[in-house]
């Protein structure tokens, strides 16, 4: 048996070997995650800020209304306001995923590449929360608005992050810490 054939059998012996339960994934509570996530978000809008007619959608996109309520806000239980986010986590990835159909840039189409991802990380970040809880009661429709052009979703991508999302992770990271 040669060494590839070594190797395979050790990486098949130490998979029997470990653990069959995985454990589930710490909350991520570094507010730099966040803020690196924001970042890219901001430096995709300032980048498409001035794109013209390769930035505008033939179509109408619904996304998130990224205004948020405070005092509202506060006075929500932990599931509403993860029903909020994920209401409009879900908008976002759809309007990207649809945008990226309509642009016919190859640059403007990187950039929601990036965009999408960016978004992907933030998925992952709210799933270290377990903030995919199950309502009682079906969740009321996030509250949306339509936009037509690449600057104006990006905005919305980044407001939504610095709003209603960052929101959620410093409630949810005070709660894991108390």
């Amino acid at each position: 048996m040669g060494r590839p054939g070594l190797c395979t059998l050790l990486l098949l012996l130490l998979e029997f070997a470990t653990p069959t339960h995985p454990s589930p994934p710490r909350p991520m509570c570094d507010t730099r995650v966040m803020e690196k996530f924001i970042k890219e978000a901001k430096d995709a809008e300032h980048a498409m800020g001035g794109c013209t007619n390769s930035c505008n959608f033939t179509e109408v996109l619904t996304v998130p209304d990224t205004k948020v309520n405070f005092n509202e806000w506060k006075k929500m239980d932990r599931q509403t306001q993860a029903a909020e986010v994920w209401g409009g986590q879900a908008l976002l990835l759809a309007a990207l995923l649809r945008a990226r159909e309509l642009v016919s840039d190859p640059s403007v189409a990187q950039q929601l590449s990036r965009t999408y991802s960016n978004l992907r990380g933030v998925t992952q970040v709210l799933r270290s929360h377990d903030a995919q809880v199950e309502p009682a009661s079906p969740p009321a429709p996030p509250p949306t608005l339509s936009v037509q052009t690449l600057p104006k979703l990006l905005s919305v991508h980044s407001n939504f992050l610095r709003g209603r999302v960052k929101l959620f992770l410093t409630d949810a990271c005070r709660t894991d810490a108390g």
